[in-house]
């Protein structure tokens, strides 16, 4: 009966080596659950990233294109205003003389100058319309061929009042 306690001994050190066991197992699946779900997680998270990547990548492609829709808009905006503004003008502004005409009648420009024009006729007028008298105003007439048109514009502008018809080309409308 010696040996009693010994093995008593023994059960007992064998009980807490099966229960210690059976801790560190039940710590071990724990630790393994927690891990997986680490990882679910992190792998989660990388999709997540990589998709913000893509949309974010999206959006600066937006945005360069936008840009340069932008540059294009404002360069072609740009380049109307300096067409108004060519064709507004005062010297690429055409008067009609009259509105009369025959069937046989073709249109002719003539171009007329009156370098005094401010200080003998009107000394009131706004200085772009001495200016545009200065460099010649073109006037559109009906006739039937250029002398006919040149005799229209001086029975309107008389030599002898300083005009002087400095052109005439054909008007094709």
């Amino acid at each position: 009966m010696d040996s009693m306690p010994y093995i008593f001994s023994g059960l007992v050190g064998l009980a807490s080596l099966a229960v210690s066991l059976l801790l560190a197992l039940r710590r071990l699946k724990t630790s393994e659950e927690r891990i997986a779900t680490a990882v679910s997680r992190k792998q989660a998270q990388v999709e997540r990233i990589r998709k913000i990547a893509r949309v974010t990548l999206q959006q600066a492609r937006d945005l360069r294109d936008a840009r340069r829709r932008k540059a294009m808009a404002e360069l072609g905006c740009e380049d109307l205003e300096q067409r108004l503004k060519a064709a507004g003008a005062s010297d690429r502004r055409i008067y009609v003389l009259d509105d009369r005409r025959t069937q046989k009648d073709q249109g002719w420009l003539l171009r007329v100058v009156n370098i005094e024009y401010g200080t003998r006729v009107n000394p009131t007028l706004i200085p772009t319309a001495l200016d545009s008298w200065k460099r010649g105003r073109r006037f559109l007439v009906w006739a039937l061929d250029e002398k006919k048109a040149r005799e229209k514009v001086n029975a309107r502008f008389p030599e002898n009042k300083g005009f002087t018809v400095m052109g005439a080309e054909s008007y094709i409308e």
